[in-house]
């Protein structure tokens, strides 16, 4: 990896984090759609948001059903990738325009060969195929409570952003509601 040209895609923490980190081996670019948005970490007692977040219990907070569309969540930074982007490494700048092979085009015209994409963009479910069962509304986003479907009561889902809390679409909050759909779908069957 050491002098490869690497392009990162995306504008969250994890592209952030990823392409700062390789930065100390490659040539990196970092490509977003759009501009990094930043949240300044403060440590307060020596302890992070993510800490604070969990010990106060806003991690899990039931706060999902007041939003009506996914928050942009911002690159949450103690001051290092911040830093980082503004001494270019790795360079920012907005996503490709094309790629032909190991070419890559960006907007400016400038093609140059890259050895490897890494994409870093996160994800939004595609749950057209549940349209028929009029489980979707508005962006297709799933009509749900907690997770478990409004409409199909033997359907739930995990993983979704803000399903029930800021953490829900993450490893350290999918468990706790998975525990919720799980005895949300128990009592359903126990009923049948």
């Amino acid at each position: 990896m050491a002098g490869q040209r690497i392009v990162v895609v995306g504008g969250g923490d994890s592209a952030v984090q990823v392409a700062t980190e390789l930065a100390t081996h490659a040539r990196i670019s970092l490509a977003s759609r759009a501009p990094i948005k930043w949240f300044t970490q403060r440590p307060l007692g020596g302890k992070d948001l993510h800490f604070w977040l969990t010990a106060t219990g806003l991690d899990i907070a039931p706060l999902g059903r007041l939003q009506r569309a996914p928050a942009t969540m911002a690159v949450i930074d103690d001051g290092r990738y911040k830093a980082a982007l503004a001494a270019a490494a790795p360079d920012h700048r907005p996503v490709f325009t094309g790629i032909e092979g190991s070419k890559m085009t960006w907007g400016d015209g400038t093609v140059e060969d890259v050895d490897a994409i890494v994409l870093a963009t996160g994800y939004r479910p595609d749950l057209g195929y549940l349209a028929p069962l009029g489980a979707l509304g508005g962006q297709g986003r799933p009509l749900h409570r907690d997770g478990t479907s409004l409409t199909r009561p033997s359907l739930a889902y995990v993983g979704l952003e803000w399903q029930r809390s800021l953490s829900s679409a993450s490893l350290r909050g999918v468990g706790c509601d998975a525990q919720r759909v799980a005895r949300s779908l128990a009592v359903h069957l126990a009923r049948r």
